[in-house]
């Protein structure tokens, strides 16, 4: 039976009472001392077998042997506490602390509180990630410190030492409760070889969480802009709710640009703030400063209001493709305060554009700014309308150009909608409703004036749907025809300024929309019919299919609302069409089309998504036929692109990366990349290579390389996506 007793005051002096030396021996034992502070906090000592030397005042512990003293806690094969010397000897041991610490050495002299002593052939484990082996080590005042050190959080295979990373180091302390390492005369290795070092250096332990310091560096490259460039962060905390992170970015060609992110959170929400400054872009243009800038943040506010914004900034057109922070042709700024609600939603904002290369047709003069623009939308409940909703919305528009016109929209309205089954399956909808709208416009496109317009669009409908559905052993049927009549009707003046309703796509999600422009400053107007079917195979294979195809008739070929190219105009639209097919192992497909009745293609997209366990596939395809009957974008190319993205983990350890965007017109390539990544418990290393082949004024065409080091241990969660080192048989 093992023997456990509580050893009064172990923690500072060891010192046993005779009645706890009786009592751990099993015999009557005269007094040898007595606890000098009974206060103090006891320890328990648990072991096989224990003795005590009266003549040497030695108290010896073998045999699965604890000690535990508050929050740490030894084991050790053996131990022996010398009394008058006041120091525990410990062979074969392993020492715990309440940091998630564990100390494994082949011997140690310890203080009796377990916190300051030599120990021989150290190896220590931190948060059960980092490893630090050493061959000498002292404890003292709360550190750890530790001689001709090797430290790693990677799998170390038996007969083959080398793990992924390693840092060695002449002296390694370790601060516990500041939960930091600091290393001395250090080298860093990669498979076994040494690629860097540094006299001083210091990581935040693992669990750290937030920690200040550099971290590691990445590497990147453009063949005809700025050459080889390194940036290398720096991570600085700014109290528990602030952080910010500073990264110089330095390139061959003699560019200079520093980075910089701050972040800070309240009670109520927060913000972040990003951006870039070129100090000097090393292109040698005498451009003066250029630079990038964006914010986003939201905040709480009262009677359940939420402000949120998102403004985005670059100083010139080219910036942002030249140093490979965006490919984007605009940049668009928003800010708003909203509020939703089961019955209400009230939103108040703004929005303004910039435009950037690639748009080199657009005159930044003409380009809009947004204030303000204002919506409200509520609902009731009218059971003395023998039931239905009632909704009630007002919005505004303010268009502010630097060139061209200014205008000014103030709209309201309201609508009645009623659903209900009129038997036999077959289910119904009406909806009434009526629309009012003010416009003022400055520097009008049509006269040049300043004009005035008023416009009132009352509108109904109703709405038929039979769904017939028919279950067999193997699938579950749904047909579904529908039929919706709608009638409207604009008086006072339609010809009203458009700045939200400019192009119209028509396809199955809109078919059966009561207005199918995309904004309110075109209201859908005439009596119309929007006729369509669909079809649903659900399989109890874990497979669903859809079909879906519909059209517009109208009551009059005569109607010029709509442009030749939005597939609606005339008495029959063109028809859409909508394919779907999904499995429940990870892969979905969807087709849309819209084409006339000489099938015609007008427009066809085509999307298929793959996510499993190994890897991931993204392709598209995208149509569109030229169309040159748009009023107000002009001449719109015939496109046919393919896009593809694909992953695919090829090893536990390693995974491939491949983009391409190809366009069918031109027979061009548009952009191609690939990437590979090799992962494990401890280290991340991810090398890509992309090429850009479009070509603008500011943008030649370029290649694109980029190398990144990720690694575990220092600080976070430890958590990773990959799994552990294999160690083979032999190895």
């Amino acid at each position: 039976m093992r023997k456990t007793r509580i050893l009064p005051a172990l923690a500072s002096s060891l010192v046993l009472g005779a009645g706890a030396l009786g009592a751990v021996l099993g015999g009557g034992v005269p007094s040898v001392a007595q606890a000098p502070d009974a206060a103090r906090m006891p320890a328990s000592l648990v072991a096989d077998q224990v003795s005590f030397d009266q003549q040497t005042e030695r108290l010896t512990a073998s045999g699965n042997v604890e000690v535990l003293y508050g929050d740490r806690v030894l084991r050790a094969k053996r131990i022996v506490y010398d009394q008058r010397a006041d120091r525990i000897e410990a062979e074969g041991l392993l020492l715990t602390d309440a940091q998630g610490g564990v100390l494994i050495a082949d011997g140690a002299t310890l203080t009796p509180d377990l916190e300051d002593g030599l120990i021989e052939s150290a190896r220590l484990l931190i948060a059960g990630q980092m490893q630090l082996a050493a061959a000498e080590a002292r404890r003292e005042g709360g550190f750890d410190t530790l001689y001709r050190t090797v430290a790693s959080t990677c799998t170390i295979c038996e007969g083959d030492t080398r793990p992924t990373w390693a840092i060695r180091a002449s002296r390694v302390i370790r601060d516990a409760a500041a939960q930091r390492i600091y290393f001395e005369n250090a080298s860093f290795e990669l498979f076994g070889v040494p690629i860097g070092w540094l006299p001083r250096a210091s990581i935040p332990e693992p669990g750290a969480g937030r920690a200040n310091g550099i971290l590691l560096p990445r590497f990147q490259s453009s063949s005809q802009i700025y050459g080889f460039g390194i940036k290398l962060p720096y991570y600085r905390t700014l109290g528990d709710q602030a952080d910010m992170t500073l990264t110089p970015f330095i390139t061959t060609s003699g560019a200079r640009i520093l980075e910089g992110q701050y972040r800070q959170r309240f009670e109520s929400g927060g913000f972040n703030l990003a951006g870039s400054l070129a100090l000097d872009d090393g292109l040698g243009d005498g451009g003066g400063l250029r630079g990038a800038l964006s914010a986003q943040g939201a905040f709480a506010l009262p009677r359940d209001f939420i402000g949120d914004f998102d403004l985005n900034w670059a100083s010139d057109d080219s910036y942002l493709g030249q140093f490979d922070y965006s490919d984007a042709d605009r940049l668009t700024s928003t800010a708003a305060i909203h509020r939703t609600m089961l019955d209400e939603y009230v939103s108040f904002g703004t929005v303004a554009f910039q435009a950037l290369a690639g748009s080199d047709d657009v005159d930044a003069g003409t380009v809009p700014f947004a204030f303000p623009e204002f919506t409200y939308r509520r609902l009731y409940a009218t059971p003395g309308l023998g039931g239905g909703t009632l909704g009630i919305n007002g919005d505004s528009l303010g268009i502010i150009r630097e060139d061209g016109q200014n205008m000014f929209r103030a709209s309201g309205g309201g609508d009645w909608t009623r659903d209900g089954n009129l038997g036999h399956g077959v289910l119904a909808e009406v909806v009434a409703g009526i629309d009012f709208a003010a416009y003022q416009a400055w520097e009008a496109r049509a006269t040049g004036d300043t004009e005035t317009y008023v416009r009132t669009v009352p509108t109904g409908s109703i709405e038929l749907r039979w769904p017939w559905m028919k279950a067999t052993s193997n699938a579950q049927h749904v047909i579904e025809p529908i039929v919706q009549v709608v009638y409207s009707h604009a008086f006072g003046d339609s010809d009203v300024p458009n700045e939200d309703s400019q192009l119209v796509e028509f396809d199955d999600t809109n078919l059966f929309s009561l207005n199918r422009f995309p904004g309110t400053d075109r209201l859908e107007t005439g009596f119309r019919a929007n006729l369509g079917v669909s079809y649903t195979r659900l399989d109890p294979a874990g497979w669903s299919l859809g079909l879906m195809a519909g059209r517009v008739l109208r009551s009059t070929s005569s109607d010029a609302q709509f442009y030749e190219g939005t597939g609606l105009a005339g008495q029959w639209s063109d028809y859409v069409t909508a394919v779907s097919l999904q499995f429940d192992w990870g892969l979905t497909l969807v087709n849309r089309s819209l084409f006339t009745d000489r099938l015609d293609f007008a427009r066809n997209e085509f999307a298929l998504a793959y996510e499993g366990e190994r890897g991931g596939l993204r392709a598209a395809y995208i149509y569109l036929q030229e169309d040159d009957t748009n009023p107000f974008i002009g001449l719109q190319p015939e496109t046919s692109e393919i896009a593809l993205d694909a992953r695919y983990r090829f090893l536990p350890n390693w995974e491939l990366r491949g983009l391409w965007r190809y366009d069918a017109v031109a027979h061009a390539n548009l952009r191609a990349g690939a990437g590979i990544t090799y992962g494990n418990e401890c280290a991340e290393f991810d090398l890509s290579l992309q090429r850009r082949y479009t070509y603008t004024d500011n943008l030649p065409p370029s290649t694109s390389v980029s190398f990144g080091l990720k690694l575990s241990g220092f600080g976070g969660d430890g958590e990773t996506k990959w799994p552990a080192r294999v160690c083979m048989r032999g190895a």
